[in-house]
């Protein structure tokens, strides 16, 4: 007499937290942070709000959630982005922040929703705080490579002087702005930190 075992079915429990992850985020960007609950992302994501509250039992853990996400894919393509001339490089890292298509546009709206509701969520301030200090970093990063020898305390200045550019250029293209016309003007910034005649 055969004996079948049935074996349980294994659940990748990432690529589970992605998709509820990726679910929230179409939540927000149509119904903003307030729609953004167990129910309704369970619902997005067509599963058991059960099920959905074993990986993300509130909303603060989904939104803190929608940012690591966030933060997983920019970084990925800044990590991703070839060895080249340091200027194009620098224009290539920023651009990956900018919302200049369908998908990096989704993730400004995203980015812009959390940053307004982490005023109201200390967990996802801290967090919020972090994906900031971050770009920070970034931005001190491409201003050695572009201006070495920079003064510490001018070299964080000139970083903070490009992060606030490049958030005032990004929100302006997603109000109607040219993306052109924003990374032209990104593009003069960067070649003055080079030293470069525009």
């Amino acid at each position: 007499m055969c004996h079948y075992v049935v074996m349980p079915r294994l659940i990748d429990h990432e690529a589970r937290a992605t998709e509820i992850t990726e679910a929230a985020w179409r939540v927000l960007v149509r119904g903003g942070v307030p729609a953004v609950s167990v129910r309704n992302v369970a619902e997005e994501a067509g599963l058991a709000t059960a099920s959905l509250r074993r990986s993300f039992p509130t909303q603060s853990d989904l939104l803190v959630a929608c940012l690591a996400l966030l933060e997983e894919r920019v970084g990925g393509r800044i990590r991703a982005l070839p060895q080249r001339d340091a200027l194009e490089w620098a224009i290539d890292a920023i651009a990956e922040t900018v919302p200049l298509d369908a998908t990096r546009r989704v993730e400004m709206e995203v980015h812009l929703a959390l940053g307004a509701a982490a005023f109201a969520d200390e967990r996802l301030a801290t967090a919020f705080q972090r994906s900031l200090q971050g770009l920070q970093r970034l931005s001190e990063q491409i201003v050695a490579m572009l201006a070495p020898g920079m003064p510490p305390a001018r070299l964080r200045r000139a970083a903070l002087h490009l992060a606030a550019l490049v958030d005032g250029l990004a929100l302006r293209i997603l109000h109607g702005g040219q993306p052109r016309d924003a990374m032209a003007v990104l593009r003069e910034h960067l070649r003055a930190l080079a030293g470069e005649s525009a």
